[in-house]
């Protein structure tokens, strides 16, 4: 692996990594992880961040997105006192370009789970069925190694419920029957019609993938931490809203509110509640 360093602003590493929409980095002195099937070591000194690692600068500052113009996003998304703390306290905080495949299978994984166990069942997953590429370090399997495999052979990865979805889903690429990656050059609102259309997927998964992986930054998924801290700050936009329609009510609400960069005061708030759990 090569060692290179670069200069960025406006970018806070550790917030980044640990905000919860990415579940296979570690840190001890660096953090490390496996992206697009290479290992990753990368440490902030500063403003410089510091890479180990056979990727290139340009793949390292999609994948964070170090592009962004977090200055114009900031002041699209700062309507209020919360949203102002918020970027105060979390300030550099980025979205991630994820693959959409590990994303989408990630998100499936995270249904009724904790971010532990996400994390570990992915770890497996990846152990188990994954390409082993350096000491300790392996590739996410892809659909065309997980299809065909049979759901009792994933029992050790502790997905549950969760493990026909994937497997089928897996199948589903392989065969041809769905085409994940055309979904980048849809606008927001096909590409979540198209992902709900496969087992196992419903709106909260298929935004957290339009968001995290196509960068479709009005999306903004709900999800229970979304819509506990919604309800206590903006709780009375929707107090008429039927429960079954509560949480599109609270997407669209966001959307109105926040703007074209919602997904982004989703990701801050997310972190708040995140910081605020037992």
């Amino acid at each position: 692996m090569d060692v290179y360093r670069f200069y960025t602003k406006n970018f806070n590493l550790d917030h980044t990594l640990s905000c919860g929409q990415v579940f296979r980095w570690e840190k001890k002195n660096w953090w490390s992880g496996v992206v697009n099937g290479a290992v990753i070591r990368i440490k902030q000194e500063g403003n410089e961040l510091i890479i180990d690692s056979s990727l290139e600068k340009k793949f390292i500052m999609d994948y964070f997105r170090l592009d962004d113009d977090m200055e114009t996003i900031y002041s699209q998304i700062n309507k209020d006192k919360l949203m102002d703390s918020l970027i105060k306290k979390y300030r550099g905080m980025h979205l991630i370009r994820q693959d959409p495949w590990e994303c989408l299978v990630s998100y499936i994984c995270s249904s009724n789970n904790t971010i532990r166990n996400i994390t570990n069942s992915i770890r497996h997953m990846s152990e188990c069925f994954g390409k082993n590429i350096a000491r300790g370090y392996f590739s996410f399997p892809s659909p065309r190694q997980l299809a065909g495999i049979d759901a009792c052979d994933m029992e050790q990865c502790k997905l549950g419920f969760r493990a026909p979805y994937v497997l089928g889903i897996a199948n589903t690429i392989v065969n041809g029957e769905f085409d994940l990656y055309g979904i980048k050059d849809m606008c927001y609102g096909q590409g979540r019609e198209e992902l709900v259309k496969l087992k196992g997927v419903g709106n909260k998964i298929a935004d957290c993938v339009l968001l995290f992986a196509f960068g479709k930054l009005e999306s903004f998924p709900v999800d229970t931490h979304i819509e506990q801290i919604m309800d206590r700050f903006y709780g009375n936009n929707w107090k008429n809203v039927k429960k079954s329609k509560k949480r599109e009510e609270i997407a669209d609400f966001a959307r109105r509110y926040f703007g074209e960069y919602c997904g982004y005061a989703q990701e801050y708030l997310y972190m708040e509640d995140m910081g605020n759990q037992p």
